[in-house]
């Protein structure tokens, strides 16, 4: 199985904390996120990476270049980065095998080993895609920035996704396992001239071929303001997970 990171945004609401640089750069006690998401990667053997790069591309593959030699990482560049992100999930396409099965995450929403492997075991026998889905909603630290959720709690299909819903029950942490198929309703999107992976989604909802994968009490957090870059630089449940990570 392959894990396809959308690394190719600016991060411009980040820019006063990042300079600029990629936030897959971003530091946390020590670690830069793509670090930790590569050990993710690592520790549940997911060893094929495509890295999808756009804004200041050198610089991951400078800081990438001679690191984690035991996975095999591919950059892709995606000259259209300022434009919808589902368009840097189409650029892996042709480095995916007809058939099969991948995973999709953000480069700035950080995460462990235990909750990449819920998606990862999760089955797309009536799906296109899942999604990892936190219930725990009174915890999020930014509820307003999330993207909301409305899933059927016997079958767990999603039946409604938008930051703007009023009623919800989930928040959704950025994490996807989806079959090649979803290509197609990404490039039907970009044939009517939008393409964001949200949107992608919702056109999964509409067919009920969009489930949920609750990730129960795993950690994540959506790092991409600078409200939410201090607070992970100073959680102690944070810095504890990362120092339990082997990111050498």
């Amino acid at each position: 199985m392959k894990l396809v990171i959308i690394a190719a945004g600016q991060g411009s609401r980040l820019r006063t904390e990042t300079k600029s640089k990629p936030k897959a750069l971003t530091t946390i006690n020590g670690s830069t996120i793509i670090d930790i998401i590569l050990n993710n990667c690592r520790v549940n053997e997911i060893n094929d990476i495509l890295i999808i790069t756009g804004h200041d591309r050198s610089s991951i593959e400078k800081y990438l270049k001679g690191k984690w030699t035991d996975l095999n990482i591919e950059f892709i560049y995606n000259e259209d980065w300022r434009l919808e992100n589902g368009l840097s999930v189409l650029k892996a396409k042709s480095a995916i095998s007809k058939n099969e099965e991948f995973m999709i995450s953000m480069s700035d929403h950080l995460y462990f080993p235990d909750l990449m492997n819920k998606v990862k075991k999760s089955s797309l026998s009536a799906t296109v895609a899942n999604v990892g889905l936190d219930f725990n909603i009174n915890d999020i630290f930014d509820i307003d920035d999330g993207m909301k959720v409305m899933v059927r709690s016997k079958t767990m299909l999603v039946e409604a996704m938008s930051k703007k819903l009023s009623k919800y029950n989930a928040i959704d942490v950025g994490l996807f396992k989806c079959g090649y198929n979803f290509f197609s309703f990404l490039e039907s999107l970009n044939k009517a001239g939008s393409c964001s992976l949200s949107v992608g989604c919702n056109l999964l909802i509409e067919q009920k071929l969009l489930g949920g994968v609750d990730i129960e009490d795993s950690f994540w957090l959506d790092i991409d303001t600078p409200e939410s870059l201090h607070f992970s630089r100073n959680n102690d449940t944070i810095s504890k997970l990362i120092r339990e990570q082997d990111l050498n």
